[in-house]
């Protein structure tokens, strides 16, 4: 886990001396303050572990790890993977059922069911849903983000399961102006109101708590 607050910190230094040439002396203090309350958050969130899920693909392989933190009024993620994910955005959801069968009968881990979606709202508001996936050209893949649609106990105790697709997610955000060529219907039909579009699963894992 250092190396990862090595590598923010470093990325922040650089993004620092950036606007040291070009903004005033206020707007540098300010961004700098910003930075490092980042970085606080980041390495005070890290010791409060409450859930993992260990992802694997559709062969069965480990590839990665996603964690979740306690941080205050919110649940820091943290995904970490060190092969397979294919360079471009993936779809990346909280499922609901914590079932991780690349085998399954209609397709790698549709085990796990839909998005977890407790207030059923449509694709985009729905519970776990969460910001896509970026997988660079050797396969590898980091998010670090700040979720608030649940609480820590439900991520911890709720036997729910990490899902990333093989599609980038377009958050159902198809203007009015798109008009389908299937139902002639105009803006996201039902398929993308529930999935976002991103396709089928590639990676899976079941959330377990910490402690």
């Amino acid at each position: 886990m250092k190396w990862i607050y090595v590598v923010l910190a470093g990325c922040m230094a650089l993004f620092i001396s950036g606007c040291n040439n070009e903004a005033a002396p206020q707007e540098n203090d300010a961004v700098e303050e910003d930075a490092e309350a980042v970085l606080a958050d980041v390495a005070r969130s890290s010791e409060n572990s409450i859930a993992k899920a260990d992802m694997i693909n559709t062969s069965g392989q480990s590839i990665g790890t996603v964690h979740f933190y306690d941080n205050d009024h919110s649940v820091m993620m943290e995904a970490l993977f060190n092969e397979g994910i294919p360079a471009g955005f993936h779809g990346f959801h909280i499922h609901e059922t914590g079932v991780c069968d690349p085998n399954a009968s209609d397709g790698p881990f549709t085990s796990a069911g839909g998005h977890y979606n407790p207030q059923g709202t449509n694709h985009g508001s729905h519970a776990g849903d969460m910001p896509s996936l970026y997988g660079l050209e050797d396969g590898s893949s980091y998010l670090l983000t700040a979720l608030d649609r649940f609480s820590p106990q439900q991520v911890a105790n709720e036997q729910r399961a990490v899902i990333v697709h093989t599609d980038a997610n377009n958050f159902a955000n198809i203007p009015d102006r798109y008009t389908s060529d299937l139902n002639n219907q105009s803006g996201p039909d039902e398929e993308t109101l529930k999935t976002g579009d991103a396709g089928d699963r590639l990676a899976c894992g079941v959330i377990e708590p910490s402690r």
